[in-house]
């Protein structure tokens, strides 16, 4: 008997896609390589894996998002401070307790006018068909005070009336401050 093993590089955009199939039933698998497939380097990727516009793509860590679609209705988190800013086109599969952890996860710089500062959460129900953008949150400068790394959701039309937008809850709301922004 002759038994051949091969040796699989998997680079850290593979390996976060093979995290969130666990987390996210509805990612297409034939992104992922086949079995005893080798896996190609990104030096090797000639295009960018994000098929947005670049101020979008930006949002999202190193301009990489998958797209999808959703084979059933799934339910995400929207953060937000105002109703201003309440039926918005990010939205994430991740919940956090704390607007404090929020704001640094989903790197919502409080530069932006007006500051998204997290203090209510509600739940989105998109309907199966819907095209989502999915990836990890970019930093944004200053990096230590949004450092990012959260699952970030993107939908191109939030006015779909078919969306479900639920009352927003109150989040524990904890002091924030970045020192180094204070200081520009």
């Amino acid at each position: 008997m002759n038994i051949q093993s091969k040796i699989i590089n998997f680079n850290t955009k593979n390996l976060v896609k093979i995290l969130l199939i666990g987390s996210l039933p509805f990612l297409p698998l034939k992104s992922l390589p086949a079995f005893g497939e080798e896996v190609n380097s990104p030096s090797q990727e000639a295009t960018s894996s994000c098929p947005l516009s670049p101020d979008i793509a930006v949002t999202f860590l190193n301009s990489e998002c998958q797209e999808s679609q959703l084979k059933e209705p799934q339910t995400f988190y929207r953060y937000y401070s105002s109703n201003t800013n309440k039926y918005g086109r990010f939205l994430t599969t991740d919940k956090y307790k704390t607007n404090v952890e929020t704001i640094r996860n989903l790197a919502l710089s409080q530069a932006f006018e007006p500051p998204n500062k997290a203090t209510m959460v509600e739940t989105v129900t998109l309907p199966a068909g819907t095209i989502v953008y999915q990836g990890i949150v970019a930093p944004q400068n200053p990096k230590q005070c949004y450092p990012g790394g959260g699952e970030q959701t993107f939908i191109k039309n939030s006015t779909d009336p078919n969306i479900q937008w639920s009352e927003g809850k109150d989040l524990i709301v904890k002091d924030f401050s970045c020192p180094c922004q204070e200081e520009q």
